[in-house]
């Protein structure tokens, strides 16, 4: 038999193996994860009539072998794993993995391992995340959710996976926890500038001098208002929004009378002297020869100084009547009336010491206990009480003055406005007062013009007793307000309003305010739900110099776990990451705690490292699986299953399993699918090779054929 003929028809068999292989390549050009095949051609055993032989020593060269070929076969056909093209689709669940690596599938609830490719997935109705053959996805999956409250941020998007991997199997229904807030973090400017852009009116203050520190007076009135707050007056604002900016001693008088003296004049012809206000008048009249009397000449006398002294004289009666309007301006050299020496002559019923004192200086002090005796104020209580004081003993000089006498009132009312009343006290005496203001000012103190502004509302010819009050301008004080939602035990949210005061050159008290029933830990006693006393300072840098207290607490009064700790993150001391105040308006930047409500399980997606993240109704994402991919030493070695499954052969090695983007794995594309790998160019074009190998093959056939017919012919 011929050896041509056998050769031809391993030929023939040969490009039909590649032609299947081909022909499969291109029937999958669009199956998802495709990876085609080659079909690798080998010669088959020759047969060998003279083995080669070696040159000999006696000049004859060597000589290669005598052989033929018997023909071809297919030794392999291999698979080759380079990257397909990825292509977006709509689908959460659909995966493709860019990069060495394969998806770890089970058939049988992860006794068994399979892999692959293909990244079409999606849930089935338990929940497993499946490919479209039923098989389920292995890797890593979050645990229980009890402990999500104690996760950090990053925690949140990371799984553990340096465990053994398993089904990934997501409760559809699933419901995350809610986490108690724990922190309240933020960023705000408050205005240091001399414009206050936000402000309310400064707290009531009632007519006594008892202040919050009594527990007999209500902290807050009908209206929830707080009330019986002092302000430093130093940091205070005028109805226009400017900063009254009061420095060291500066300040007002107030006259709540004019100051009146009344005595008869004798007439003299010797020299009558007299001092007032510390100026020395002295005068010689001789009525015989001028014609004017000693009372009109004592008037022009004290007139000719009244510039100086403030003090003028008027003829009442025949007698001379003395008296100082109080409405000048000055150090108070010119205020009230004092005989600084007393008279004589025609002036000597006029006494050394005596005095008519109704006009008073009011100065502020920086100092945490003020001189009242001196006239001196640092808060809005100390003013109002020094205030009534006084216009109570011009008024009834008379009575000692104590509260439970007090006849004019001074308060500060709803509106931030202090307000003078002169009440009728029940005699038959109607004792009207005449209030004028002035700026008190020296050599070393300047006039502050706002507040003598903002005070000279009080200023009145006539506040009749029993009439109606008279009142300042409105006092404010500079404030900011923001809010933030915290979160309780059980999910309940309750808002937490913070409102910052302006209550030094560079420091601002603030309160927290809590919805009832809720109460804070040492909140007020008649509204446990308002905490008082928070305090920030800064440097002069407008950086945070401190801030007390860094925690509150409350109990939610609603059964959730209590109390409830809350740290306030306001910022670190020394920087401007948190709190600040410089010249510009008070804002908040941001605002934000880390608690949440509990949520259902909404949507899910994966990202670039496998993570399956589940997204919440309560607006947090939380990574909820990871898949595993597994790589081979010799990928061509596994060994197909159908169905785009590969399972592990004896010459594929190991599975390395792991998290994408490890080791050799590549990464996970998400709502993406790897395409087949197939190049319909090549695979036609191999097609076309293969075709003319068979064909040339079976002409060594058909050939074959006519040499055995000629040789049958030989015969005959």
């Amino acid at each position: 038999m011929l050896r041509s003929l056998w050769s031809g028809v391993s030929g023939m068999q040969a490009h039909q193996i590649a032609l299947d292989v081909e022909s499969n390549n291109i029937s999958n050009v669009n199956t998802v994860g495709f990876k085609y095949s080659r079909a690798s051609f080998v010669d088959m055993l020759s047969q060998i009539k003279q083995i080669a032989a070696s040159p000999y020593k006696n000049g004859l060269g060597g000589q290669n072998d005598y052989s033929i070929g018997l023909g071809v076969g297919v030794e392999a056909t291999t698979k080759v794993f380079s990257q397909g093209n990825t292509q977006n689709t709509d689908i959460k669940t659909d995966l493709a993995i860019e990069g060495d690596g394969f998806f770890i599938v089970s058939p049988d609830r992860g006794i068994t391992h399979n892999y692959t490719r293909n990244g079409e997935f999606l849930f089935d109705a338990n929940g497993n995340l499946v490919n479209t053959g039923g098989y389920i996805v292995q890797g890593w999956i979050r645990g229980e959710l009890e402990n999500v409250e104690y996760m950090t941020e990053d925690e949140f998007f990371k799984v553990d996976h340096t465990g053994p991997i398993r089904n990934i199997q997501i409760d559809p229904a699933m419901v995350m926890p809610a986490k108690s807030t724990s922190s309240i973090s933020l960023r705000a400017n408050l205005n240091a500038g001399r414009k206050a852009d936000q402000m309310v009116s400064i707290s009531a203050l009632d007519s006594s001098t008892k202040t919050e520190v009594n527990p007999e007076i209500p902290l807050y009135d009908s209206t929830n208002d707080l009330r019986q707050i002092p302000y430093d007056m130093g940091v205070l604002f005028n109805a226009d929004g400017d900063a009254l900016a009061l420095k060291e001693n500066q300040g007002i008088w107030i006259s709540y009378q004019i100051a009146q003296m009344r005595q008869a004049v004798v007439p003299t012809a010797d020299t009558s002297t007299i001092g007032i206000n510390g100026v020395d008048i002295s005068f010689v009249n001789d009525s015989n020869v001028t014609g004017i009397s000693s009372l009109i000449a004592a008037q022009n006398a004290i007139n000719a100084q009244s510039e100086i002294t403030g003090v003028n004289a008027y003829v009442d009666n025949g007698m001379l009547r003395i008296e100082n309007q109080n409405n000048r301006d000055g150090d108070g050299k010119n205020k009230n009336i004092l005989i600084t020496k007393g008279g004589t002559g025609a002036l000597k019923n006029f006494k050394e010491g005596d005095s008519v004192i109704t006009a008073f200086s009011y100065q502020y002090t920086k100092a945490e206990d003020a001189d009242s005796t001196s006239g001196q104020f640092r808060t809005t209580e100390d003013l109002r009480a020094l205030i009534q004081q006084d216009a109570n003993l011009v008024k009834n000089p008379q009575i000692t003055y104590a509260d439970s006498t007090a006849s004019v009132l001074v308060r500060v009312n709803d509106y931030g406005m202090f307000e003078l009343e002169n009440k009728n006290d029940g005699n038959d005496v109607q004792n009207n007062m005449r209030i004028s203001v002035s700026s008190f000012y020296s050599e070393n103190v300047t006039n502050n013009v706002l507040f003598k502004e903002a005070m000279n509302g009080l200023a009145t010819t006539a506040l009749v007793e029993g009439g109606n009050p008279t009142s300042t301008g409105v006092f404010g004080i500079a404030t900011h307000a923001t809010s933030v939602d915290v979160v309780d035990s059980l999910g309940s949210q309750h808002t937490i309003r913070f409102e910052f005061y302006k209550t030094g050159d560079s420091e601002w008290s603030f309160r927290a305010i809590l919805p009832e029933p809720a109460q804070f830990i040492g909140g007020s006693p008649t509204r446990p739900n308002i905490f008082e006393g928070g305090r920030a300072a800064f440097n002069s840098d407008g950086s945070l110099s401190g801030m007390n207290p860094p925690v509150l607490q409350f109990d939610p009064k609603n059964g959730s776990s209590a109390p409830q700790r809350l740290e306030l993150s306001f910022g670190d001391n020394g920087t401007f990451g948190g709190l600040t105040s410089v010249d510009r308006i008070s804002e908040t930047y941001t605002i934000s705690q880390n608690g949440y409500r509990a949520g259902d399980l909404v949507d899910i997606r994966f990202d670039a490292n496998g993570t399956l993240l589940g997204a919440f109704s309560n607006g947090k994402s939380l990574a909820l699986a990871q898949v595993a991919l597994a790589n081979f030493s010799n990928n061509a070695g596994l060994q197909a299953e159908g169905g785009n499954i590969f399972s592990q052969s004896g010459n594929s090695g190991d599975p390395i399993v792991g998290a994408p983007n490890t080791g050799r794995r590549g990464g996970v594309s998400g709502s993406k699918l790897e395409m087949s790998n197939v190049d319909l160019s090549r695979a036609l074009t191999q097609l076309i090779v293969v075709q003319r190998g068979f064909q040339a093959n079976s002409k060594a056939v058909t050939t074959s054929d006519q040499i055995l017919n000629t040789l049958l012919g030989l015969k005959q």
